[in-house]
């Protein structure tokens, strides 16, 4: 059978049981954080444990402005995220992915506020500043 993310309001169904991805905030790292292997391994871990967990990835320099279709795109390339949601499918459950209807928080990590303070951060703020003001003229 194959399997699609879709992206719609969430309908409740009577008799069906539901495990939900409550997606709550993403932190901008200026450290290098290496890229969560397996989205997948790591959702179904915090199913079982009942608590909440965090994911890595790398953002591209052309990210997607849209966090919804970003976040989608990221759980349809991890496979074991596809092979999870199959295995709870199996057992009965519906995977929902909720998302704040305002958009996906986005906030700098403690290292990137710490960063942004320290000297070389206070260099390129006024560095990028000159640049916006070149651009105006």
């Amino acid at each position: 059978m194959d399997y699609k993310l879709e992206l719609k309001p969430f309908e409740r169904k009577d008799g069906m049981k539901y495990k939900t991805i409550q997606l709550t905030d993403i932190a901008l790292h200026t450290a290098k954080k290496t890229p969560t292997p397996s989205v997948g391994k790591k959702v179904q871990n915090a199913f079982k444990n009942d608590k909440p967990d965090r994911i890595y990835s790398k953002l591209e320099k052309t990210a997607v402005s849209d966090d919804k279709a970003f976040t989608l795109d990221l759980l349809k390339m991890d496979s074991d995220f596809l092979k999870m949601v199959r295995d709870e499918e199996a057992k009965g459950y519906k995977i929902l992915i909720a998302l704040p209807n305002e958009g996906v928080p986005v906030f700098p990590g403690k290292d990137t506020v710490e960063f942004m303070k320290s000297k070389n951060g206070k260099r390129i703020i006024r560095g990028l500043a000159k640049e916006k003001a070149r651009d105006k003229i």
